[in-house]
């Protein structure tokens, strides 16, 4: 370094503090994308739990806990989604069970495939399964129904096909015959159904909703597993929902309820990014709201001390809705949640 010109050395170190700003910068970047990742699956997962859809709630929680092992909230909410699982799989499992000893082998093959989707370790389900497929009765009942979809398919009665060869599939999930059969009977259909998914998608990009439903829901008569006419349709109600939002926020805004406005301006650019005048009416509100902060906190920390907890914890959610840094806000939420939690079990 001695020998070094002095120039040389000043370039060096000005590389050396670019670099350590650069790496310094794009680690902030990779956590704030990761913070935002985690609170849309912890909140994701808290909706899909509450509707009951604990298979996708659980994945969110997983995710939330993949990338903060010690998310408090997360890990709560998998243990007793986990168990909600086991209580539906042991629901089909039972039933399972009940069937098989009657001798009902078929609902009984129904019921231990519904309690393996819900919970796939539960028990030997999975045992009981293979049971069933590998006694005789599991394959005649297979050659049954291969040889009956096989005859539909011949008399170009597709959609009873595919029906049939499904059941034949619960039996031999593995079998190369059915699938090459399957894959003919689902060729047909789709060839039943195209002009009518062709013009349904045609209708949907000129954003002609009704006339897209019409032809997807022809193209859902012809065939019913039409993948392309149920994801329009999906589209279809995702970008009505996406509407009715859009004109309830402008509503709410100009009405003066700006928090509400607030909300479903967020909950439009969270599904979707540059959503017509979305961000503009973001950027706006949340300029007007942040003036209300301290008297948001304030009006929390004053139902607190009255012990109305639930009226403090609307107040701190305002708070954390214009600023999710909030620290003092989020501490004083968590201890008023504790303490309703308590005034709870204490009635």
């Amino acid at each position: 370094m001695k020998n070094l010109p002095v120039q040389r050395i000043y370039s060096l170190l000005l590389l050396l503090i670019l670099i350590i700003l650069t790496t310094s910068l794009g680690c902030a970047t990779i956590y704030q994308q990761q913070k935002k990742k985690m609170n849309e699956n912890y909140t994701e997962g808290i909706q899909l739990y509450k509707k009951g859809d604990y298979t996708q709630a659980k994945e969110r929680f997983e995710t939330v806990l993949s990338i903060d092992p010690e998310h408090t909230g997360a890990r709560q909410y998998l243990i007793i989604t986990t168990e909600a699982l086991q209580k539906r799989a042991q629901k089909y499992y039972d039933a399972g069970m009940n069937y098989k000893r009657k001798g009902d082998l078929e609902n009984a093959l129904a019921q231990f495939l519904e309690a393996e989707k819900r919970d796939p370790g539960y028990k030997d389900v999975k045992a009981q399964i293979e049971n069933i497929r590998n006694s005789n009765y599991g394959r005649k009942k297979y050659d049954y129904y291969y040889s009956t979809a096989k005859k539909q398919f011949e008399k170009k009665q597709y959609i009873d096909a595919y029906k049939t060869a499904h059941k034949a599939e619960l039996y031999n999930p593995e079998s190369l015959e059915l699938s090459a059969l399957k894959t003919r009977i689902k060729n047909q259909l789709e060839s039943a159904s195209y002009p009518y998914t062709s013009k349904a998608l045609e209708a949907r990009k000129k954003n002609k909703f009704e006339v897209a439903k019409t032809y997807c829901n022809k193209a859902l008569n012809v065939n019913p597993w039409d993948e392309k006419a149920k994801n329009i349709l999906k589209d279809i109600t995702r970008m009505e929902t996406l509407n009715e939002l859009y004109a309830s926020g402008e509503k709410a805004y100009h009405r003066g309820d700006l928090i509400t406005a607030y909300r479903l301006f967020k909950r439009l650019d969270n599904e979707e990014p540059g959503y017509k005048n979305t961000s503009n009416y973001i950027t706006t509100i949340k300029s007007k709201l942040e003036g209300n902060i301290n008297t948001y906190y304030n009006n929390g920390i004053t139902y607190y001390e009255q012990d109305n907890f639930e009226a403090a914890i609307a107040e701190w959610d305002k708070v954390l809705l214009i600023d999710p840094d909030h620290k003092k806000a989020r501490e004083y939420r968590e201890r008023a949640v504790a303490k309703m939690e308590l005034q709870k079990t204490l009635r």
